[in-house]
């Protein structure tokens, strides 16, 4: 689809909308996976003057009626496999007419009936039904002003209840223009996206809008789908769409560094090549000298084959991703730069670009904002010395409006002068770059007094081979943390089968338990950890982190309130023995 078929198509959807009888300032809520349908919705909104109210597809009923009763929106796009988890919200909501995506990959449509004989009020049509309506009813754009209300977004709620952010059209322009400018020389038009993080995310959707804003091609994928290992006869998500901009969450790129490794542990001979090679190019890297990507095609080009082959660079958001890890990756398989923002900004906070790579810092402040830190003197950042640390605060155009019907908590996150306290700590470099360096709440004082940052931690220790995923618990009472782990099933049951313990209980075994640890604690050490930072105990969990399970949210991040509820029990019993 060309550009101008794609406006011609928005227009038709819009015109669409409006034959249902919405009009400027109505709501629609966007309830779906990341798809071109649904980044259709919202544009056709905006070209009505329609506000769109976005929720991740795994939220459940109660986040999602609260989301619902309070926007009172009148339309929902939903795919149909989420049918059954809207059914009890949709009873309490204000929605009028259900508009269903039958293009889903996912499925669902057999719930479809049955939706509609306990639903006899809502009007169902479908995504294609309602643009052939709008191709039929043509009528005029209704163009926004700056200060309209473009999307209430609402987080991923891993602290609770979760909260709409308030998003104009101005804001989403100057976040938009605002990224634009940190990778402006380096992003064309003959530029191809490979889209499949959640699109109710802000980094996702920026980035898609960001991809229309410089004219890039954008495809569609799914996290389920995008390696070749992940599907059957056929090639995965990366190796069709051959994406020359890779974005990702810190979970896909582990899965993808680990996934190498496994190659290369089979292989001696190529085990040993490929280290020589990186070896190689980290020397040539490290001290700017020409020939470094004299090797690429020769050791590292079955790598990039995996990802179709002709990606310049990756961007990783979220999270804070481990530096071996973006090292690792940047040298065989392109440049990963970093980006830092909130929902409350529009994603704006720090962005890199391939052409300033760095491994420590984020990068660049985007032009649509302003930066600063602010001492935190009761955890020992101060804003005053040669490298300034402190809490992230941020104002200018690419700032929310505030919380949605949340008077209270949008006082509470702004300063009296207007700059949004982001509760994130970090620091400047002597370039002026930004970085990272915790989440204040995240900051957690031992019984010695010292503080540690456990997704500081958490980076490091997500790298070590085994694992797929850790959560580090700390607290006051005691003197170092601990780890509660995802493992990585294949390597663990590989492992009980050479030791002689059964499958069954290969979590709790003492003996794999010790053997996880000591590649913990390895890795700290490797990572410059100091003592009270090396975790002391561990917790392997049996089951899998995702969003269906509550333990990470939509974008991978941990839901720690879930994780400590969850397996407080094998916390505690971790703490005692450490």
């Amino acid at each position: 689809m060309t550009y101008k078929q794609y406006e011609k198509h928005c227009l038709e959807v819009g015109s669409g909308l409006r034959g249902l009888g919405l009009g400027r300032g109505d709501k629609v809520f966007l309830f779906g996976s990341t798809s071109a349908q649904w980044i259709a919705t919202s544009h056709a909104c905006a070209t009505q003057s329609m506000s769109i109210i976005t929720a991740y597809d795994s939220l459940g009923s109660s986040g999602l009626e609260h989301s619902l009763v309070q926007t009172q929106a009148e339309v929902m796009y939903i795919d149909p496999y989420l049918l059954k988890t809207a059914a009890e919200p949709l009873k309490k909501s204000k929605v009028h007419t259900l508009i269903v995506n039958e293009a889903s990959i996912f499925g669902g449509s057999e719930l479809l009936e049955e939706f509609k004989t306990s639903h006899p009020k809502i009007k169902v049509i479908s995504f294609e039904d309602l643009c052939k309506a709008g191709q039929s009813e043509m009528v005029d754009p209704v163009y926004p002003e700056p200060d309209d209300l473009y999307c209430v977004m609402y987080t991923s709620g891993s602290g609770g209840v979760p909260k709409g952010v308030r998003i104009a059209h101005r804001n989403l322009i100057a976040g938009i223009a605002g990224l634009y400018t940190c990778v402006s020389d380096c992003v064309t038009h003959n530029d191809v996206l490979l889209a499949y993080l959640p699109l109710a995310h802000v980094l996702e959707m920026a980035l898609e809008n960001l991809g229309y804003y410089f004219g890039g091609a954008i495809g569609y994928g799914n996290p389920r789908t995008l390696s070749d290992t992940s599907v059957r006869n056929c090639a995965g998500d990366m190796r069709e769409l051959a994406p020359t901009i890779m974005p990702g969450v810190p979970q896909v790129y582990e899965t993808i560094r680990k996934g190498v490794m496994t190659r290369l542990n089979a292989s001696v001979l190529l085990r040993t090549l490929f280290w020589r090679a990186f070896a190689y190019k980290s020397f040539m890297v490290k001290h700017k000298l020409p020939g470094a990507c004299l090797l690429d095609s020769i050791v590292f080009g079955k790598v990039r084959e995996m990802t179709g082959g002709r990606i310049r660079f990756l961007f990783n958001g979220g999270s804070a991703i481990s530096l071996s890890t973006k090292h690792f990756l940047s040298l065989v398989l392109a440049p990963m730069f970093t980006g830092y923002g909130l929902t409350e900004t529009c994603a704006n906070g720090s962005l890199g670009s391939p052409l300033e790579f760095t491994l420590h810092s984020i990068g660049t402040i985007p032009g649509s904002i302003e930066v600063k830190l602010v001492s935190v003197p009761e955890f020992g950042y101060s804003a005053d010395t040669k490298i300034p640390q402190g809490e992230i605060l941020i104002k200018g155009g690419a700032v929310m409006l505030g919380y949605y019907e949340n008077e209270e908590e949008t006082k509470r996150s702004f300063t009296e002068d207007g700059w949004f306290k982001t509760g994130d700590v970090g620091e400047f470099d002597t370039d002026g770059h930004l970085r990272v360096i915790d989440r204040i709440k995240n900051l957690v004082k031992l019984l010695s007094g010292e503080y540690v940052a456990l997704e500081k931690l958490e980076a490091i220790y997500r790298g070590v081979q085994g694992i797929m995923n850790v959560m580090v618990y700390a607290d006051s009472d005691h003197s170092r943390p601990i780890a509660v782990v995802m493992p990585n099933e294949t390597s663990l049951l590989h492992m009980a089968r050479e030791m002689g313990v059964d499958e069954h209980s290969m979590h709790s075994d003492p003996r794999i338990q010790e053997i996880l640890l000591e590649d913990l604690q390895a890795a700290g050490k490797r990572g410059g950890l100091s003592s009270a930072e090396i975790v002391a105990g561990i917790v392997i969990t049996p089951e899998e982190w995702t969003p269906a399970s509550g333990l990470v949210t939509a974008t991978q991040k941990l839901n720690r309130r879930a994780i400590n509820t969850r397996y407080k029990n094998e916390i505690h019993k971790a703490l005692k023995n450490a």
